[in-house]
């Protein structure tokens, strides 16, 4: 079970359901439910011959109530398991320092810490550039934006690279396919030559227009 769960669980079984507050000198009925003994005697108290649960309307009798130390004692730790978060939430909701209790004003521009007034006396950050949260804020706001900016034209370059590299390429294979047919037509002529067979085309014009297409 989560922590903040299993503390809300105890503070619920901590708590009368006649006050609704922390049980005070718990006791327990005869049906196991347990109150503040003062104010189970008080819901009994013009009652004569049956002594009805408040919470089951079981029927008990007065002189078994039963005196609960244990429970009284895991009161004790849920009260201060309750006073130490609602300290920390308070903490943590006015930005105050754990250690001193003081606003968290400064900031540590050394350990990238911030700190209370408190914080900044020796030994713990002495010598260390220390602003406040506003002005440190607000530098590294800029130097993000300039390492932002840096990114973007660094980025912006690699595209232009890519796609001059990418109309390079299409040159060179446009290139390959023309000498490609040249040489083709190179082969055919060889044959023609070597078997004294007509070139239906005069080789120079057929090489002209092959290079010329691309």
């Amino acid at each position: 079970m989560a922590v903040p769960a299993a503390l809300a669980g105890l503070q619920a079984e901590a708590n009368c359901p006649v006050c609704l507050d922390y049980l005070r000198d718990p006791v327990t009925t005869e049906c196991g439910h347990n109150f503040c003994r003062c104010c189970i005697q008080r819901s009994w108290a013009d009652l004569k011959d049956r002594f009805p649960c408040p919470v089951c309307r079981h029927a008990c009798q007065e002189r078994h109530l039963r005196s609960n130390t244990q429970l009284g004692r895991m009161i004790d730790i849920a009260k201060l398991l309750h006073v130490t978060t609602t300290k920390k939430r308070r903490l943590e909701e006015k930005h105050l320092c754990e250690k001193h209790n003081q606003v968290l004003t400064l900031f540590c521009e050394e350990d990238f810490e911030v700190l209370c007034p408190k914080c900044t006396q020796p030994p713990d950050h002495q010598g260390h550039l220390v602003r406040p949260v506003e002005e440190a804020a607000s530098h590294h706001r800029q130097r993000l934006s300039c390492y932002i900016r840096q990114l973007k034209r660094q980025v912006a370059d690699v595209q232009k690279l890519v796609a001059t590299q990418d109309r390079k390429l299409l040159e060179l294979r446009e290139k390959v396919e023309s000498w490609s047919q040249a040489h083709g037509i190179l082969c055919s002529a060889q044959v023609c030559l070597r078997f004294s067979l007509p070139f239906p085309v005069p080789l120079p014009l057929m090489l002209s227009l092959s290079l010329s297409n691309k």
